[in-house]
Order: structure tokens, then C-alpha cells, then sequence
């Protein structure tokens, strides 16, 4: 496959992630400048994705066919996630030397990784994508738990398992209350060997344009080094987070305009 073939597949794949990301159609103009594409180009592809059944027409404008707007579709609503926090997940491996991890909470109180960046170095600290893991045992999980709303941090508290997973996991109610407490107020969370006994890390949240909480970044590391470069870690993390959500924020939906009276 040539470079221009290559581009102009991620080009189609940025077209699909950014509808996804809408819940109304999206003209022509607006698609080319939020891809930074020419109008000619941005036209012909979304033609080709209408001609195809990705996409449909509503008027002058285009929205994601309703077979690929359910998570069923890979790009899903975590495709642009990927794309935003891939380059700044390699950053911070590139200035830590420890792997990164982009993390999602799920509807049972566990915790998701949807993709990762493993450190260079031959002693590391790895973990597969496809397994989830309880959220209180993790500090991606312990970091979107505490940016929860009360309601919702609190039926979690009142319901969820908290296994004992090593000898350092959390399972004291009120003693977990606390931590996502503190949490909250200092914007990440770190957890020493509570789920993997060796290994350690910290995460700070990913928010969207409504201030939500949908993900964590994490840094993570055999104990040893973790403990010797933590604060280090800690500042990427609450760096990459932040830098992540901004660019989610420029890049989120514009609300739909009030009609005229």
C-alpha cells in the first residue's frame, strides 16, 4: 500500500470516528475544518461512505449509518479516545521509560483497558487489553470511581465486590471511601502492589466537553521503580490527562443551534 492509500485510509477512519462522536448530522464545511481537510476531499469521501451505507443523508448534511452507532463498531465511542491519547501516551513513555495505559471504566464495576503503550525496557511492567479488572483494586479505576458523581461513587461503595486481590488491595469500605476521597481533591490516584503483588502505578481522569469523567491515563511499573520515580510519574500522568481532555474538548460536537423564533 502506498503513503498516499495509507493517508487516505486514516483519513476515512478520522471521518467515521468524528460522526460517531455526534448525535446530529454534520455538513460538509464542518466536517472538512474539524479534519482539518479540503472541502473537495472531505465530499468525495463522505460520498463514497454514503454510496457504501457507512453514512446516510439527512438533507444537505450526514450522519453514521444506525448499524455502526452501537459499540458493536471497532471505531466505537472510544475510537477518537485512542487516536487523541495515542501520541501523548507515547510521550510520557518516551520521558518515563514505563508503560501507559488508556483505561474506560464498564457497567460492573471493573475497569478496561483499551489500549497501551509498553515501556522500552526489558524489565516492565505489561498486561494484556482484552481482560477487565476490578476498579478498586486498580488506580485507573480508583481515579474514575472518585470523579464520579456522589450517587454513583456511593452505590458502587454500598455494592460492588471488593475481592482482595494481594495482601495490599483495599477492601475496607470506609477505608476505600477515603481514598477516593483524597483522590478526588488531588486529581490522581496511585495503588503499590494492590493488584499485581511487584508492580505499581498511578492515573489521573480523562473528562469530555460536558466535564465527565470517561477514562484515565495510567503510568505503571515494577514497585521498585515506581517507588523511586513516583512523583516524576505522577506529574505525566495529571499532565497527559489534562492534555488529553483538552483536545477532546476542542474537538467535541458543537451544541446544535437554537432554532430561530
Amino acid at each position: 500500500m502506498t503513503g498516499d492509500n495509507v493517508k487516505s485510509a486514516a483519513r476515512v477512519l478520522d471521518l467515521l470516528e468524528m460522526l460517531a462522536a455526534f448525535s446530529r448530522p454534520i455538513g460538509v464545511s464542518e466536517a472538512a475544518r474539524r479534519l482539518a481537510a479540503p472541502k473537495s476531499s472531505t465530499q468525495a469521501l463522505l460520498g463514497t461512505l454514503l454510496a457504501r451505507g457507512y453514512v446516510e443523508r439527512v438533507g444537505a448534511e450526514y450522519v453514521l449509518a444506525p448499524a455502526l452507532r452501537g459499540r458493536g463498531w471497532a471505531g466505537g465511542p472510544f475510537g477518537e479516545l485512542r487516536r487523541i491519547a495515542r501520541p501523548v501516551m507515547e510521550t510520557i513513555v518516551a520521558r518515563t521509560g514505563e508503560s501507559s495505559f488508556l483505561v474506560v471504566a464498564t457497567a460492573d464495576w471493573q475497569v478496561q483497558y483499551v489500549d497501551k503503550v509498553p515501556s522500552p525496557n526489558p524489565v516492565r511492567y505489561d498486561a494484556d487489553i482484552e481482560s477487565a479488572r476490578p476498579a478498586h483494586a486498580t488506580s485507573a479505576g480508583l481515579i474514575i470511581l472518585a470523579c464520579k458523581d456522589d450517587g454513583e461513587r456511593e452505590r458502587f461503595l454500598a455494592t460492588a465486590p471488593l475481592a482482595p486481590l494481594t495482601p495490599q488491595t483495599i477492601v475496607d469500605r470506609d477505608a476505600l471511601r477515603a481514598v477516593l476521597d483524597a483522590a478526588r481533591r488531588d486529581g490522581h490516584a496511585e495503588v503499590v502492589d494492590g493488584h499485581v503483588p511487584g508492580a505499581s502505578g498511578v492515573s489521573a481522569p480523562i473528562f469530555d466537553s460536558t466535564a465527565r469523567v470517561i477514562a484515565a491515563i495510567n503510568l505503571g511499573a515494577p514497585t521498585h521503580r515506581y517507588l523511586a520515580a513516583r512523583t516524576a510519574m505522577r506529574e505525566q500522568v495529571v499532565w497527559a490527562a489534562a492534555e488529553i481532555t483538552r483536545m477532546l474538548r476542542a474537538t467535541a460536537p458543537e451544541p446544535p443551534r437554537a432554532a430561530s423564533p
